[in-house]
């Protein structure tokens, strides 16, 4: 299977390596858990957050080296502070080509931090495919591992990456495919590629400096202690 798919890569690296840059519009699902949806303090909050969802979009940008993934302004209503909270919405990501040396940018009611990291997602690729805007897309597969207090947990991961699209980038930072990722599914929360937009333009996109350069031990200090008003 991989050996397929390093050939549809090659195949599509000469019929786009026309294209320097892009850019890719998401939308945002939140869709049903069950574990929420029973719980009585938590079902508001998810059916809120469902509705602000749909108001909430995303741009990725991207060029041959780097790409950036960001919330795009939005009007805000009582719903939409739910689903950014459920979502991580308001966090953005720069990433560098081949490389698993990360950046995110987080706002929130602590103020804006910037936060380096390396992360490398290990995929499992498959032969399921569909079709996403007149793209050919074929699904792989990954483990979110969340610990916290109560202990620890696995949520599945679900990519859809287009091998035609050759830029190894996708929402929330994550990358490592080979082609762009059109659908990001983690646990119940889904981005998906709504506007497509390939440019033979180099555009610049430099990385994000606003806020407090913390390591992530420092940043997870920061959001343990009460809130100071």
């Amino acid at each position: 299977m991989k050996q397929i798919i390093l050939l549809l890569l090659l195949t599509a690296n000469s019929a786009f390596s026309q294209y320097k840059s892009g850019r890719i519009e998401y939308n945002l699902v939140i869709g049903h858990d069950e574990k929420l949806a029973n719980d009585e303090k938590f079902k508001f909050v998810l059916e809120s957050a469902k509705e602000g969802a749909k108001l909430i979009n995303f741009d990725l940008v991207f060029n041959d080296d780097v790409s950036f993934f960001k919330k795009n302004e939005s009007l805000d209503n009582e719903h939409t502070g739910y689903a950014e909270a459920m979502s991580g919405a308001k966090d953005s990501y720069y990433t560098l080509k081949n490389s698993t040396e990360k950046i995110k940018q987080i706002d929130n009611y602590r103020g804006q931090f910037i936060i380096n990291y390396s992360d490398e997602t290990k995929w499992e690729l498959s032969e399921e495919t569909k079709i996403i805007d007149n793209y050919v897309c074929y699904k792989a597969t990954s483990t979110q591992i969340v610990i916290n207090s109560k202990g620890t947990f696995k949520h599945p991961i679900i990519a859809w990456y287009c091998p035609s699209i050759p830029f190894s980038y996708g929402p929330r930072g994550y990358t490592g495919l080979p082609g762009l990722i059109l659908e990001l599914q983690v646990r119940h929360i889904k981005w998906g590629a709504t506007k497509i937009f390939l440019s033979k333009e180099i555009k610049t996109i430099d990385a994000p400096t606003k806020g407090k350069v913390v390591t992530e031990e420092e940043y997870i200090d920061i959001i343990m202690k009460p809130p100071t008003f």
